[in-house]
């Protein structure tokens, strides 16, 4: 699987990695992992996405050396480049506005990615693993097969990017795989607490979220689908960033009968931006595949145009007639 990606890392000199908009932990974790272990063999590198990088992984090695496009950015990061690297994403639209200058360059490009659909063309060389539970599993598994050393830096981000991609090793997609890899990671100088404690550790203001937007708490169909919306002016009520709502539909999942939960998000601009959690009997990619979106079976999401009261009334009463909730 990583003989390809072996041969294309050990051709060229220079790199630049990108991953989807709005990153999380194994995003960046992935970036931060692969963009050491590349200067450890003497590249260059520089990473660039379109979306800030998330408070919970400032704590990361060389974390505010991520540039943000396009302000960050200037045209000569991408023309000095030999080759582009894209992590835990699959398809251009979520790659987001960098995506464009990617294409552009017409540079070699390697996807290493666990999600589903795959966007023909997306790159000359694809590593689409959905077993993996988190891209940094395959940042893990490639550093291993190049016989490369998972020095401590880079063993944490990739702890991180596996931790917070299992929801702290708690969803479904936590396997032998997973723990076998944390195991190891943590022989080499992680510390599981100290990131425990850096990952989730919490503003103000994401506090104050959290009652404000279980307070929406809706549910139809029997308790089988259950929602949950945050807009705007909510954020702004509760000085909270837009990545402190993350972890909010994780206490929506675990209510007894919900099958399906959905999180509705206003960002700015006005688009709708869906998360999507199955329990098991509902497949949350086919839904979020019909209106652009991805994931996996348990997890997924898209980005739907608003306003938030239609999006959510059309959505609802979409899932409502999908198979694991009509009987």
């Amino acid at each position: 699987m990583w003989k390809d990606v072996s041969t294309f890392i050990r051709k060229h000199k220079s790199f630049v990695l990108t991953t989807h908009i709005h990153p999380e932990g194994d995003a960046v974790g992935s970036e931060i992992a692969l963009a050491a272990f590349l200067q450890d063999l003497g590249k260059q590198v520089t990473i660039v996405n379109s979306s800030p990088t998330p408070a919970n992984c400032s704590f990361l090695h060389h974390v505010r050396t991520i540039k943000v496009y396009p302000e960050g950015y200037t045209p000569d990061v991408i023309e000095r480049a030999d080759a582009v690297i894209i992590v835990d994403v699959n398809n251009w639209e979520h790659v987001g506005p960098f995506g464009e200058e990617i294409r552009k360059s017409g540079k070699p490009r390697v996807c290493i990615d666990h999600h589903q659909g795959v966007e023909e063309g997306f790159a000359g060389i694809t590593v689409s693993d959905t077993r993996a539970a988190a891209a940094g599993l395959l940042i893990y598994d490639l550093i291993v097969y190049m016989r490369g050393e998972i020095t401590p830096p880079i063993a944490e981000a990739i702890y991180t990017a596996i931790f917070t991609d299992t929801g702290s090793f708690r969803f479904s997609n936590t396997d032998e795989r997973v723990l076998r890899a944390a195991a190891d990671l943590c022989t080499k100088g992680v510390n599981p607490f100290a990131i425990y404690r850096k990952v989730y550790s919490k503003r103000w203001g994401a506090a104050r979220l959290i009652g404000s937007t279980l307070s929406t708490l809706e549910s139809t169909t029997d308790g089988k689908i259950a929602w949950i919306h945050v807009t705007q002016s909510m954020f702004e009520e509760a000085e909270a960033e837009y990545e402190d709502s993350d972890a909010l539909l994780e206490l929506v999942r675990p209510i007894e009968g919900v099958e399906l939960c959905l999180f509705f998000k206003e960002v700015p601009g006005g688009e709708i931006k869906v998360s999507l959690r199955s329990n098991g009997k509902v497949d949350a990619f086919a839904i979020a595949k019909r209106h652009g979106g991805g994931g996996h079976r348990m997890a997924a999401g898209m980005t739907l145009g608003g306003p938030m009261a239609t999006v959510i009334k059309g959505l609802i009463a979409e899932c409502a007639s999908e198979p694991g909730i009509v009987s």
